[in-house]
């Protein structure tokens, strides 16, 4: 959700910061996607409330074997996903302190490390330190959402000048490409469906009201976000992220500029951890299936067998979106 809308931006800015008005379309698609991902998942959870979400019911439906590719997919993603997050993060807490802009990996290991310590005491724990983050960055973005678009100026402006090279014009081809880079707002999504085990009963209504309000909140701030950028014309910066930009532009450059930059770090670190708590059980059924050792059998890992997920993060800002 953080590092979407910023890299539809990426993409729609090769046509000029003109074209920033056409960001409403791709959010737009990215939620009708969204509200899709969510009924499915909602079934995946009935159905398979052992966990294992797209690998389970690659199995079922297809065979084991051909189940492989989808848990391959998997954990791929759910390293990426906690690479990704970390490097994002960075770049957060760069937005609202400059002087960290020089390290950004050494401060997206350092939240890796921190991450990894917090899950070595044992999955419970991490959940109950990192859930509230979830619920202040919710607030933080729907608070620059609304006050966004209920002022008719930005209030505040950070970084430096846009560096933005025209190289094509807007076109049907160039939204589609922005839509296809915004689909990442919606990664993790699979997380609930994978990680039904680990809520508390009844695991199954518990998990599909989740994935439902996940969905709504998501989808509200896709759009929220979209349009505020859309209108503001918001172009991405070297030296500040687009989230940044809009919080700006919504609260100002005082104490809420840096409390919901500080927030967004810490919900990243919290999408991280969504990769430690779900791929266990992934690994988990795998090895029933004795496609992993026997020692990953353990679906809910406690203190002495909680994995590392090591990824090396690299700045958002290199990426090719």
């Amino acid at each position: 959700m953080a590092y979407g809308p910023e890299a539809a931006a990426v993409v729609l800015a090769a046509a000029g910061a003109g074209a920033m008005g056409a960001m409403l379309p791709p959010n737009l698609a990215v939620a009708l996607l969204l509200g899709t991902l969510v009924l499915s998942y909602r079934q995946v959870i009935a159905v398979h409330p052992g966990g294992g979400g797209s690998y389970a019911v690659a199995k079922q439906e297809f065979g084991r074997t051909t189940a492989l590719l989808a848990a391959a997919g998997l954990v791929v993603d759910y390293v990426l996903t906690a690479a990704v997050s970390l490097a994002t993060g960075a770049a957060s807490l760069a937005s609202a302190f400059p002087v960290l802009n020089d390290h950004l990996p050494l401060v997206a290991l350092t939240g890796l490390a921190v991450l990894t310590a917090v899950n070595l005491r044992g999955l419970a724990d991490s959940a109950r330190l990192l859930a509230p983050l979830t619920l202040l960055f919710v607030l933080a973005v729907l608070a620059v959402v609304v006050l966004g678009a209920a002022r008719p100026h930005p209030v505040g402006a950070v970084g430096g000048p846009p560096t933005v090279a025209v190289t094509q014009g807007l076109g049907v081809l160039l939204v589609l490409k922005a839509f296809a880079a915004g689909c990442t707002a919606v990664s993790g999504v699979e997380a609930i469906a994978n990680g039904v085990p680990a809520f508390r009963p009844p695991r199954v209504r518990t998990a599909r009201r989740t994935q439902v309000l996940l969905g709504v909140l998501l989808a509200v701030m896709l759009v929220g976000l979209g349009h505020l950028m859309a209108r503001d014309h918001v172009v991405p910066r070297a030296d500040v992220t687009v989230l940044a930009q809009l919080t700006a532009h919504s609260l100002g450059t005082g104490w809420p500029y840096y409390a919901t930059n500080l927030t967004v770090a810490l919900l990243l670190a919290a999408a991280a951890n969504t990769s430690f708590g779900s791929l266990p059980i992934l690994l988990a059924l795998l090895a029933r299936d004795d496609r992993l050792p026997t020692s990953s059998r353990s679906a809910r890992p406690g203190r002495s067998t909680a994995p590392a997920c090591w990824a090396w993060p690299s700045s958002p800002r290199s990426c090719s979106w």
